[in-house]
């Protein structure tokens, strides 16, 4: 096996390989090995100064058996026919059979002549490039080019800070693998292995350096700690001792290290900020060569990019902080919490303002970032904020508005949430409150947030209304600081609203919501433009719910997004949608996103009632139900709630009426629709128009005063009427026939008449088809009720009399007729039944649905 060498000063030597001189304190690190081993064809190592790059491509350059080409770059080959030369000369000083004249980079392109050399070898190469960060972005390319096309060569780069190999363009060249400083930071087992210690030992070793691999081995050179020193303590000053090496070599000038000093004040910094901390225009410069001495590095995945000082650093440099700038701290602090919630890492300012005990900025930190703080950080905000006394936080209820929420998610620690909770709703509700406006917007919105997650829509509903009230009667100046935060807020008061039954006012505060997001240009208003569509769908306004979706559909939202809690109402758009243009397969389709969030989701009676609605126009009334009532066993107590039965009612109704079983939609109307509702109204006319009472079908709903909520009952309501006055006066019908169209066609609707039955559908439908617009479904979601026997209402108040079981002289006394007035009755019901006695009549009756729930 052959090697090429490298234009490293000093070289050690193994067998044939000639490799870079490294210690022989080498600790072996078969990890770092077998991920170089598993490498694409470039693999970049990047990491500080320090952090092991060199050493451990040495160790792995011994366990391969692949000729390796070691350069170390430096300014003198950045360009990319300096590079090109560098390679051609290493290449021929390996002994190379070709003969090769000294190239000139005058000449030309030298990498075709790299590429032939290379290609006249079949033995695996691996092209090594120490401290890479130095090329430039040409040679870079015109290197990765030519190995990408060789595929038994490959190139390992370990580079100390961002660089050309990190651009995205690189992956488009050439498959590329990274190992990132976390990769390069010794682990627990590595650290109990290279220092001879135990499991805690290690941990806390590990914490203290965060595995640094120069501070490691200096650990390890140093032997076991003398008398009451411990390797944690030794750890500790050895990273203070590297970290104050690397300053005085480093060539930071003072200004600048006063810079880096003042950064120190909070663990992460975007350029913005890091300026306006160290009064240095030009401070990027000076981050990036603490990057490369390992105070720190710039992240890759943000934008813009911040800068994360690296703990052990931190500590060095805050140490400094509070000896040399003690008056500065609290305006850097300021600063520090505001670059924070710019750039939307509110916990990071929270920690800051507990830094300095300050719970009323704390409370400014939580209304600039609320929604982050409780959708992203609760944990955190626990175990931040948890051992903070109740009497501290009876000054600030925001801040314990905030950590009961987070503690309420613990089920250990809910009573403790709880009385948080109280405290801080009291505190808002009070007349003589010191808190400002602002402040009780938010705490009442997770008061009715909170009210409507534990089934009580209502009482959320009027929190809801109070809130709603307070936020039109405050000036936009004093909440215009949390702007940011008052789409999702009025987003929350809208849902709050809508589950309390005031639809309209939560429309209109979505409406709100979505212009407030928009006027920022954020993403917070998709919360808001979902819910829209949702609702409009739900309630027959399809033109206004194709308006919203399509607003969605154009968008560039996050998969997550659609299909998780924020998307409920969209899908649910979607599918009503889908159902109303007759194709199912896409409304199934769009309600499996509810899947993963059927046991958690507030809104699950509106996906429940979804996903029947579905099933009933699909023809799977049994499977319908089955699934509806699985998903109310799921929920427990929560599906035994008022609002929970109120809601499912109609689903219910209607699929035990599309099984052809009467007396069970009967039942669930009586027992569990709201009396004050025009919907139970509608499912009475509906079941009476089922019953062959045409004329109370007629009266139920002519004679009411309570008026239709949505579009969609306006029109089923109309539907309904005009079927009843077909079988009462086929002249009065016409009218409501063309109300009935009319309300279709403006609202785009197709499925109301499809909840009547077969005949009554077939009457409607033979006087909407002339005009054909829209296009209507071609059959009922109801069976036929033909042969089913229809009783007059008198007649029904005598069979329900039989049930009791009474003799008949009782009976007739009870309902105040003579007895042969009831006998005369009873033979028209047995008749009708087709039964021979009393017994047969109630078999009948109760085979028929004609029994009362």
């Amino acid at each position: 096996m052959r090697t090429w060498g490298g234009t490293m000063p000093a070289f050690g030597a193994q067998g044939d390989k000639r490799l870079p001189r490294v210690s022989a304190h080498v600790i072996g690190r078969p990890r770092v090995n077998a991920a170089l081993d598993a490498g694409a064809p470039l693999t970049v190592l990047r990491g500080a100064a320090g952090s092991g790059k060199t050493t451990a491509l040495v160790g792995w350059a011994f366990t391969v058996a692949a000729r390796i080409v070691w350069l170390t770059a430096s300014s003198a080959l950045a360009t990319s026919p300096a590079l090109a030369t560098a390679l051609l000369r290493e290449l021929r000083g390996a002994g190379d059979a070709v003969e090769l004249r000294d190239p000139d980079p005058a000449a030309g392109d030298l990498w075709p002549a790299v590429a032939q050399h290379l290609c006249n070898h079949e033995e695996p190469v691996v092209i090594v490039l120490d401290d890479a960060a130095a090329l430039d972005h040409d040679a870079v390319f015109d290197l990765c080019r030519t190995v990408a096309v060789l595929p038994h060569v490959r190139l390992v780069v370990a580079t100390n800070r961002p660089s050309p190999f990190d651009s995205d363009g690189v992956d488009l060249v050439i498959d590329t693998t990274l190992i990132s400083p976390e990769d390069l930071a010794f682990d627990i087992d590595e650290i109990r292995r290279a220092l001879d210690v135990d499991e805690d030992t290690a941990v806390a070793v590990r914490t203290a350096t965060e595995g640094f691999a120069a501070v490691i081995r200096a650990v390890a050179l140093r032997g076991h700690a003398a008398g009451d020193t411990t390797i944690v303590e030794m750890a500790t000053t050895a990273v203070d001792d590297y970290l104050r090496s690397r300053m005085e070599e480093g060539t930071f000038g003072a200004g600048v290290l006063e810079g880096l000093i003042r950064i120190s004040i909070t663990d992460t910094v975007d350029l913005p900020l890091a300026q306006a901390l160290s009064s240095d225009p030009d401070i990027g410069a000076a981050l990036d060569q603490a990057e490369a001495f390992g105070f720190g590095r710039w992240s890759t995945e943000t934008i813009p990019r911040t800068f994360s000082i690296a703990p052990p650093a931190r500590t060095l440099l805050r140490r400094d902080l509070l000896q040399r700038f003690p008056a500065e701290i609290r305006l850097l602090r300021r600063l520090a919490i505001e670059g924070a919630l710019r750039r939307g890492a509110p916990f990071e300012g929270l920690r800051l303002a507990m830094e300095e005990d300050d719970l009323h900025l704390a409370a400014h930190v939580i209304m600039s970032g609320w929604s982050h703080l409780l959708d992203h950080d609760g944990r955190r905000v626990v175990a931040l904020l948890g051992d903070l006394p109740l009497a501290r936080l009876k000054q600030e209820p925001l801040v314990a508005m905030l950590l009961g929420i987070c503690l309420n998610a613990n089920r250990l620690r809910r009573v403790r949430g709880l009385q948080l909770l109280r405290m801080a709703i009291s505190a808002a509700n009070a007349r003589r409150s010191a808190l400002s406006p602002t402040e009780r917007l938010f705490i009442w919105t997770a008061e009715s947030a909170a009210l409507r997650v534990i089934g009580m829509p209502e009482r959320a509903g009027q929190v809801a209304a109070r809130a709603l009230a307070l936020y039109t009667e405050t000036s936009e100046s004093q909440w215009q600081q949390y702007a940011i935060e008052m789409p999702l807020l009025c987003t929350h008061l809208g849902i709050s609203l809508y589950y309390g039954g005031r639809r309209e006012q939560a429309l209109r505060l979505f409406d709100e919501a979505a212009a407030l997001a928009a006027s920022q240009g954020t993403g917070n208003a998709f919360h808001a433009v979902s819910l829209l569509s949702g609702i409009h769908a739900l309630g027959g306004d399809l033109p206004e719910a194709r308006h919203y979706v399509e607003i969605i559909r154009d968008g560039s939202w996050d998969a997550a997004l659609l299909d998780g809690y924020r998307g409920t109402f969209y899908r649910v758009a979607e599918a009503m949608l889908a159902v109303e243009d007759g194709d199912l397969t896409a409304a199934k389709q769009h309600v499996r996103a509810f899947e993963p969030h059927r046991a958690t989701s507030e809104h699950w009676t509106t996906m429940a009632a979804v996903e029947a609605w579905i099933a009933l126009h699909d023809g799977d009334a049994a499977g319908g139900l089955e699934r509806l009532e699985s998903f109310a066993r799921m929920r427990g107590r929560e599906a035994g709630s008022t609002s929970a039965r109120q809601t499912l009612s109609r689903p219910r109704i209607l699929l035990h009426l599309a099984l052809g079983d009467v007396r069970a939609a009967r039942g669930v109307k009586q027992r569990d629709a709201g009396t004050d509702r025009f919907g139970t109204l509608l499912e009475r006319a509906r079941i009476a128009l089922i019953d062959g009472r045409a004329p109370d079908a007629v009266r139920l709903l002519a004679a009411t005063r309570i008026e239709p909520t949505t579009s969609r009952e306006r029109a089923e309501a109309a539907a309904v009427q005009s079927a009843a006055l077909h079988r009462v006066s086929p002249a009065a019908a016409q009218a409501v026939t063309e109300a009935l169209h009319a309300q279709l066609a403006d609202r785009g609707l197709r499925t109301p008449p499809a909840l009547l039955g077969a005949e009554d559908f077939a009457a409607v439908r033979a006087d909407l088809a002339p005009v054909g617009d829209p296009p209507l479904p071609t059959r009922s979601a109801l069976p036929s009720f033909a042969a089913r026997p229809r009783l007059s209402s008198r007649e029904q108040v005598v069979l329900h009399a039989l049930t009791t079981g009474a003799p008949l002289p009782e009976i007739a006394a009870e309902l105040r007729v003579s007895p042969n007035t009831l006998k005369t009755q009873l033979r028209s019901i047995y008749r009708k039944l087709d039964a021979a006695n009393r017994t047969e009549a109630l078999e009948q009756a109760a085979r028929h649905g004609l029994l009362p729930g």
